[in-house]
């Protein structure tokens, strides 16, 4: 109990003094003060943006949560930035975002700790629930960003073929590999907005290099057909060979694999309809039976 009320203190503590410090910056921020009509932000007496207390707190109690702890050590983070499409611009901004969400489970936990030990279930009770919220407050963010890339890898892949197809036609009809690449990219979805990468960074950056900055913002790196496709894109810039041919053999195997995939999904539905089908009559039949199940016995 005595940690409890330690902790709320404290917490209560750090609260006020970042009331009373953002009501200090914004006083000191007003239009009509000297400083700030003579510094800029350019100016060496220009006010520096700072971090608020409770952000160093927890950059300094898990760094590798909540920043990346040392150089280098949001290499993940910006990896997993880059496969899911950038929901968040930088990562500044997811650890903004994820410490705003920690913050309210944390709350949470607060609150349903209290709740608990009102209704009289114990101290230990309380603590469970109370880090139950705690630990979902800490993975949640980057479970989220996780799930972002999982669901741009099946955007990625269901765009393939329309991509693939509308190449596979420029090219038919003789449009260069470039301008076909920047038709495509035309189109919308994850698959034509990697192949506009590609021309972009072909236009400012070496082959290679422009091929391993596509390679970097792939959602599934075990992507077979998403390999296959920049390889035959590296051998036809760096070895002179067709490109049409490879372009044909994938879209007739993302066919392929896409109409298998469509009939696993109907065989699914199909025994799960037949399940249910069953238990619906068996239901019936036990309605049926059991006003009368007391006659017979």
């Amino acid at each position: 109990m005595t940690g409890i009320i330690f902790l709320g203190a404290l917490a209560a503590a750090i609260a006020v003094f970042e009331l009373c410090d953002g009501l200090l910056l914004a006083n000191q921020s007003r239009p009509g003060r000297l400083q700030g009509l003579a510094a800029g932000p350019d100016d060496p007496e220009y006010p520096a943006g700072r971090t608020s207390a409770w952000t160093a707190v927890l950059v300094l109690l898990l760094p590798g949560r909540f920043g990346p702890g040392k150089p280098g050590g949001g290499r993940d983070v910006v990896d997993l930035l880059r496969r899911a499409g950038y929901p968040y611009a930088t990562t500044g901004e997811f650890y903004a975002a994820a410490i705003r969400i920690f913050s309210v489970f944390l709350l949470l936990a607060g609150v349903s700790a209290g709740v608990v030990m009102a209704a009289g279930a114990g101290l230990w009770t309380a603590v469970g629930a109370a880090g139950i919220l705690i630990l979902l407050g800490l993975r949640w963010p980057h479970a989220r960003l996780r799930g972002a890339v999982r669901r741009r890898a099946a955007a990625f892949k269901n765009s393939t073929l329309t991509g693939l197809a509308l190449l596979n036609a420029l090219l038919s009809a003789g449009v260069s590999v470039q301008e076909s690449l920047r038709r495509c990219a035309g189109i919308g979805g994850p698959f034509p907005n990697l192949l506009g990468l590609l021309v972009a960074q072909m236009e400012v950056a070496p082959f290679n290099r422009a091929m391993e900055v596509v390679e970097a913002h792939i959602p599934d790196p075990g992507d077979v057909e998403a390999g296959l496709f920049l390889r035959a894109v590296r051998d036809f810039y760096n070895h002179n060979r067709p490109l049409q041919p490879s372009v044909q053999g994938l879209q007739a195997a993302v066919r392929r694999e896409m109409v298998e995939a469509t009939e696993a999904r109907a065989a699914l539905v199909r025994q799960r309809s037949g399940l249910f089908g069953v238990l619906a009559v068996l239901g019936l039949v036990i309605t049926i039976i059991a006003p009368f199940a007391g006659v017979f016995t």
